[in-house]
């Protein structure tokens, strides 16, 4: 038992330490945090080929930073020249680039120190920031034999928090004959041409996707043979449409296939309901009794705890320690146990004793005494030595194989006949397997929508939540709630459950007692059955005279802490047990245009 101690104290420091962690880390992560509320870009294309980009990311940190970080990735033979950075709300350091080659593309990093002094000695503190970055992009556009392509990532893939909003402008030569496509077309709030310019504004970007313009324009705005652009001699107008095309259709699509499936899932989710109303529904009976003073039948407690007690991960039929307790509470009633108390010092210990023959016992109650039997020492069963000696994992594990015989020979004796009388199950099989496939189903869903930026996807994603919770419900039902009773079944649960308030309610006990001390005892047992042990001891110990408490075993059994020992002992031997041991490639691809990137903070 002090091992046990010493482990739950350093399970619940270990516990601590992990969440005081958590804590001061979410403290911290609030302390220090930066968003981008907006980048407005702007692209002047030259006749060239060569492009003009002004970037203005508009930076608030909360907390103390350094600077930021800008991340390019370049094909082929695209480079930036030029760069300049500024910046209003900080004073800007020397801008660092290094350059490094991933997925066979050359990557241009930018590190940018910020600071609050023109000293630049002092990190920013709390500030809003605004800083430009202006370059020339070069060999960007393509230059095809019918049109110039310019597919340029306005926000790449590589930013780490939301763009809560961008403002794009491309300057062009000019606008007639020019096509464009901005993509993902979801995030696009408004786009307009302004004289020659075309300006394009969305609403917030989620961290990690993209937005792209895909822009097919008339090649004579361009000189014959731009110096800063890549010349490729095919046609390419009818490969970007196409794929334009194919891309708009599959967006469609999934609109309309998240739509379908959104709207299954919440049908779905609805039906438990049409299982009750098919199959749980009670039949009506003729007993309107509002409490039992009597015991309703004489089925074995364990019987009674079995069939009544249905809760959530309980099944109708299936006992529980309750039904265990009462099966020894039964056993000392019926003298096959004795109760016998010695005094040690100031303390007086509780015994059980097996008293006399044990033929006639059922196979299920013999289950109970050969449990007991493994602790018998001098004939005697000490109460106290049973959580020490089940805190031993063999130990628990033995006890734990004749709990689960106990059940079986239960079951087989009792409660399979009985349950077939008087309970219907058909719903309540339904409910499972419907709760398992929609938990199955939802899991599935949610795996496929969750990361999908399309709009259309939050309703599957939603809607598979909805029926992850429908389903999980159905699993933890009581078997009673989808299944019924049948009229004789429905009398009998009505009766046990009225008993049951009668126990429970002490002024009914009080004003209608029970005749003798023998149907005391049998109360007793059944309330033990019923989890109520301690209203019906509360009540014994205020009605009856204190000789008859002192010649009765199974009260003393109770004030003497056996009962409390007995279920210390039992939940230590089933928690120790469950325990364990420790060819027109790179032409209009939706998402690959160039530049992008991202940027963070530091």
């Amino acid at each position: 038992m002090q091992m046990n101690k010493r482990n739950i104290i350093i399970i619940a420091v270990i516990i601590f330490a992990i969440l005081s962690l958590t804590i001061i880390g979410f403290i911290t992560s609030l302390e220090r945090s930066y968003s981008i509320k907006a980048i407005d870009t702007d692209l002047f294309l030259k006749e060239d080929g060569a492009i003009h980009v002004k970037e203005t990311i508009h930076y608030s940190f909360k907390g103390t930073w350094h600077g930021i970080t800008r991340r390019m990735p370049l094909k082929d033979a695209q480079s930036i020249q030029n760069l300049n950075v500024s910046a209003e709300g900080a004073y800007p350091g020397s801008a660092y680039i290094d350059s490094t080659i991933e997925n066979g593309n050359n990557v241009q990093n930018i590190k940018v120190y910020l600071y609050s002094d023109p000293t630049l000695t002092e990190p920013i503190t709390d500030k809003n920031v605004t800083v430009t970055f202006e370059y020339d992009a070069i060999n960007v556009p393509k230059f095809y034999n019918d049109i110039t392509e310019l597919h340029y990532k306005i926000i790449g893939e590589g930013w780490k928090v939301p763009i809560e909003q961008t403002n794009t402008r491309i300057h062009l030569p000019g606008k007639e004959g020019v096509k464009y496509w901005f993509n993902p077309p979801y995030y696009l709030k408004d786009s307009k041409w302004q004289n020659n310019t075309l300006e394009a504004t969305t609403g917030a970007i989620p961290a990690g996707q993209y937005f792209e313009v895909e822009m097919a324009m008339p090649r004579e705005y361009f000189t014959a043979k731009p110096s800063n652009g890549t010349i490729i001699n095919q046609k390419a107008l009818p490969i970007i449409e196409r794929k334009q095309k194919e891309y708009q259709e599959d967006l469609a699509f999934k609109n309309t296939l998240y739509s379908f499936i959104g709207a299954l899932l919440i049908i779905a989710s609805f039906t438990p309901i049409l299982i009750y109303l098919k199959y749980g529904r009670e039949p009506e009976i003729d007993y309107s009794a509002e409490y039992e003073r009597e015991i309703p039948s004489n089925d074995p407690p364990a019987l009674v705890n079995a069939i009544y007690t249905s809760k959530v991960l309980k099944n109708i039929g299936e006992p529980d320690m309750n039904g265990f307790k009462a099966t020894i509470m039964d056993l000392i009633d019926r003298n096959y146990l004795k109760v016998e108390t010695k005094t040690e010092g100031k303390d007086k210990k509780t015994f059980l004793k097996i008293n006399k023959d044990l033929k006639g016992l059922e196979s299920f109650e013999m289950d109970v005494i050969r449990s007991l039997r493994r602790f018998r020492k001098n004939n005697l069963i000490a109460l106290d030595e049973i959580p020490k000696k089940l805190s031993d994992r063999e130990t628990a594990l033995e006890f734990q194989e004749i709990y689960e015989s106990w059940k079986d020979h239960l079951k087989k004796r009792f409660i399979n006949n009985k349950i077939d009388e008087i309970f219907i199950n058909k719903g309540a099989k339904y409910m499972k397997i419907f709760g398992f496939l929609g938990v199955t189903l939802a899991i599935i869903v949610a795996y496929f929508t969750i990361s999908d930026p399309i709009p259309f996807a939050r309703l599957p994603f939603y809607a598979s939540i909805i029926l992850a919770a429908s389903s999980i419900t159905s699993i933890l039902l009581p078997e009673d709630i989808p299944g019924h009773w049948t009229v004789q079944g429905k009398e009998y649960v009505e009766k046990w459950k009225n008993f049951k308030k009668y126990l429970k309610d002490f002024s009914l006990i009080k004003e209608y007692p029970p005749e003798s001390v023998k149907i005391w005892n049998k109360y007793l047992v059944y309330a033990t059955a019923l989890g109520i042990a301690d209203k019906v001891i509360k009540a014994m110990k205020l009605q009856l005279p204190e000789t008859e408490l002192e010649r009765n075993d199974i009260y003393l059994f109770h004030y003497y802490g056996g009962y409390g020992l007995l279920s210390e002992a039992l939940l230590t031997g089933m928690s120790t047990s469950t325990a364990t041991d420790d060819g027109f490639d790179g032409i209009g691809d939706i998402g690959g245009g160039d530049m992008g990137g991202g940027g963070d903070a530091f």
